[in-house]
């Protein structure tokens, strides 16, 4: 499980790198109440965006949002085992 600052870094990442700038309250639910794997989370930033994951974007770019996603994911569970 990714902590408040290790979301908050992933969605700067998405911001910053894609354009996937979410509104305060959308990085306030996603912080909150985070989903709990990789598509879930892909598929909610997109969500909060205004696009449907399934056709309202490119198969490029939400493979590259999720790999993203998927090394958070990964590091966030590298660091609670060490």
């Amino acid at each position: 499980m990714m902590s408040r600052n290790q979301i908050e870094a992933l969605l700067t990442e998405l911001c910053s790198d894609l354009g996937f700038c979410l509104s305060i309250e959308a990085r306030m639910r996603l912080t909150s109440e985070p989903p709990l794997d990789v598509e879930a989370f892909t598929d909610a930033v997109i969500l909060e965006e205004g696009l449907d994951p399934n056709s309202g974007i490119s198969l490029h770019l939400l493979r590259d949002i999720r790999s993203r996603v998927a090394k958070h994911y990964a590091d966030a569970e590298i660091c609670c085992i060490n």
